[in-house]
């Protein structure tokens, strides 16, 4: 578990140990429905909790123990650490996942080493296809500890469009554009797209 520092954040990744529903409901409706949902060949969600860096040690590991954001039963975690920024990392204002988030694994009930971030959203995407991961959150959350969904998108398209094709299947802008996000109510930030396994 993440000792607390003061420069130091700690983000909790919470995945469900089973069949999540969500995520397989929504698979469905984005693939039958949405504009460019052919390209949507996995879909995987996982909880994130970011502890403001400013708390007290103690309370990286009430992540833990208060069962608001992890649930043994039907969860595997993932802890995670990583150099404060001046800004939290959630309050990006150009929509980018900061290419070191969550940051080093330090805590699991997995065990997963350096792949433990890969392992808690599906494993990376097969031959020939493309992953991006989008996070979001509700705006005006109150802190210390932050709360979203991250989402990780595989697709069988070119590197060069995953990002604009992910954006769009993920952010609700029209009937037959979006699902997974209201850009009125939340914000999100996309990560860098990462090639399949060869």
């Amino acid at each position: 578990m993440v000792k607390g520092d003061r420069g130091l954040e700690t983000t909790l990744l919470t995945a469900h140990k089973g069949v999540d529903l969500h995520a397989a409901t929504a698979l469905q409706v984005m693939r039958e429905r949405l504009e460019g949902g052919r390209h949507l060949v996995g879909l995987h969600r996982c909880r994130w909790h970011t502890l403001n860096r400013n708390e007290g040690a103690a309370d990286a590991a009430s992540l833990l123990e208060t069962g608001r954001h992890y649930n043994p039963n039907k969860h595997h975690y993932g802890l995670f650490a990583r150099t404060a920024a001046t800004v939290p990392w959630f309050r990006s204002p150009d929509h980018v996942l900061p290419p070191d988030w969550p940051g080093r694994a330090s805590g699991s009930d997995l065990e997963s080493g350096p792949d433990l971030y890969d392992e808690l959203l599906g494993g990376p995407a097969g031959c020939g296809r493309v992953s991006v991961d989008i996070a979001t959150l509700v705006r005006g959350q109150a802190e210390p500890v932050a709360s979203g969904v991250l989402w990780r998108l595989e697709l069988t398209v070119e590197e060069e469009q995953a990002a604009a094709v992910a954006t769009g299947l993920a952010v609700a802008r029209r009937r037959k554009q979006g699902l997974l996000l209201n850009p009125h109510l939340e914000d999100w930030l996309v990560g860098a797209v990462r090639p399949g396994t060869e």
